[in-house]
């Protein structure tokens, strides 16, 4: 019910997804376009344009958000640095317990399937190349419906993605961490500059991101009632998967998860006040400010 107006793999993997992405909307627009002029109409070139423009816009005022944070938002990063350094000392001892330990039942049981070795690889719902063609879906899919809830929930979900892989683009090329099946023993392997090495790029979480910044948008955007906890506890066990498949650090994952609740939040609030605020006489400039709120 909608509220009221209020990694595996190294980096190629995401260049696929996106194009995966991409081709499915231009599938789709061509498809529409083959069916009579009625089903034609439902997807409007201007309409999908101007949602383009303003998740252009989202991605821009979070990227930028550093050059115009406030003393609230200020308090939110120092926040999440501090839960961040802190859970750094628990780096080691959580991987070796992991490594040690195998066949526990939170491992075997809780964890297993949200593994790579699971049987099927439901962690990658933490990707890209399972996020966003989901989303294309969804977005196609509230196009053809004329249900603007769904058409947000696929536009809303792909701009958190891609804000968080942007964000983590520009970090891999400043800091280097190794991840923990290369460096078992040692958390704090960390060098200056960064590389395009993906055996390099264990801060932070891309797939605990991607995925909780999808969560936080659609617990933001929509009314998930009992849902809620459901979807947050889900994509916390694909964050925690990956840390017990030597991906990532608990602290890679603490930022990670983190970062994405701001960015899905974000990205629902600015939608929200869109809707409150219609645009009138053509859309206005994108907003390139933000805070953080943690409460």
């Amino acid at each position: 019910m909608e509220r009221s107006a209020a990694e595996a793999d190294p980096s190629p993997a995401y260049g696929y997804s996106t194009k995966r992405f991409l081709t499915l909307l231009a599938a789709a627009v061509c498809g529409l376009g083959a069916q009579p002029s009625t089903a034609a109409a439902q997807f409007r070139a201007d309409s999908a344009g101007r949602d383009a423009k303003r998740a252009i816009g989202d991605m821009w005022s979070i990227w930028s958000s550093p050059a115009h944070v406030n003393a609230r938002g200020a308090e939110g990063v120092a926040l999440v640095a501090g839960l961040t350094a802190a859970s750094a000392f628990a780096d080691e001892p959580l991987h070796r317990w992991m490594v040690n330990h195998p066949d526990s039942w939170p491992m075997r049981v809780l964890l297993h399937p949200l593994t790579e070795e699971a049987r099927y690889p439901a962690y990658e719902l933490g990707s890209g190349q399972y996020l966003l063609p989901l989303s294309g879906v969804l977005y196609v899919a509230g196009t053809m419906s004329r249900s603007r809830p769904l058409r947000d929930a696929g536009l809303g979900c792909a701009t958190a993605h891609l804000t968080s892989a942007g964000a983590r683009d520009i970090v891999y090329l400043l800091i280097q961490r190794d991840r923990p099946r290369d460096a078992p023993d040692d958390p704090f392997r960390i060098r200056f500059p960064g590389t395009r090495n993906w055996n390099a790029h264990s801060f932070f979480s891309g797939h605990i991101a991607n995925s909780m910044g999808c969560a936080s948008f659609f617990a933001h955007r929509f009314a998930l009632h009992a849902a809620e906890p459901l979807l947050y506890a889900f994509v916390s066990a694909i964050g925690i998967g990956r840390i017990a498949d030597g991906r990532h650090w608990l602290s890679d994952t603490v930022a990670g998860a983190a970062f994405g609740y701001v960015v899905g939040r974000t990205v629902s609030a600015r939608m929200l006040k869109r809707e409150r605020s219609p645009e009138v006489g053509g859309a206005s400039p994108a907003t390139v400010s933000i805070s953080f709120p943690f409460d």
